[in-house]
């Protein structure tokens, strides 16, 4: 058996919580198909030696949402093992942004866009399609930004919403979540949300519950 890419001598961390030990891996079609000391050729073969190999990273906490799309090599997190992105936190999302974004771009939404142009998605699915069309080199899970769903929703981010501007902001997320959205997320230091009680994020949160959506802050 010849493998297409033979990386020798690697220090592995395999995640599992064992030892760290030294072997080879060889991949076959894509994936890898050995771990361990290998007799065999690859067609590439790579000397990792005092190097670890250890299954991707996955980082929990980014504002990664346009940089998918502007950048989707995603250069800056795969140069550092990261394979998997969790976006749309700190109640900051790309999407949905169905009046588009009113200026100048309230903190902190401008972490991802202090023009604006990109918060042209006006529905989550638009967005997820975007994606979809255009992959980026890591994985992503995405999350619903409630100041986001705010600064859509309402005139005044100075008082809790009303009753009409929190079904709206809740449609949003069922929205989202039929879409691929694992979940909602809040940041309530800021600007944005920080005149929204406890009771305006639990009735904004409700549609969570039936598809075991997560929730964080």
């Amino acid at each position: 058996m010849k493998f297409e890419l033979l990386i020798r001598n690697a220090t592995l961390i395999d995640g599992t919580r064992a030892p760290r030990f030294e072997a080879d891996i060889g991949v076959s079609s894509g994936r890898i198909s050995r771990i361990g000391k290998l007799k065999e050729k690859g067609e590439v073969e790579i000397d990792a030696s005092g190097k670890i190999a250890a299954p991707g990273f996955i980082d929990a906490h980014t504002h990664d949402d346009r940089l998918m799309l502007s950048a989707p090599d995603m250069a800056p997190k795969v140069s550092q093992g990261v394979t998997t992105v969790v976006a749309g936190n700190c109640g900051v999302s790309l999407a949905p942004a169905p009046r588009g974004m009113p200026q100048p771009v309230t903190p902190p939404l401008n972490l991802m866009d202090s023009e604006g142009t990109w918060f042209h998605f006006k529905s989550f699915r638009e967005y997820v399609e975007a994606l979809r069309a255009q992959p980026p080199a890591t994985n992503c899970a995405l999350l619903v930004g409630h100041s986001m769903l705010r600064v859509q929703t309402m005139d005044d981010l100075e008082k809790p919403a009303s009753p009409r501007e929190i079904s709206l902001m809740r449609s949003m997320v069922e929205e989202a979540l039929a879409a691929g959205a694992i979940g909602f997320s809040t940041g309530l230091y800021y600007e944005p949300a920080r005149a929204a009680p406890t009771e305006e994020v639990i009735e904004v949160c409700r549609p969570l519950a039936a598809r075991k959506g997560i929730y964080c802050t």
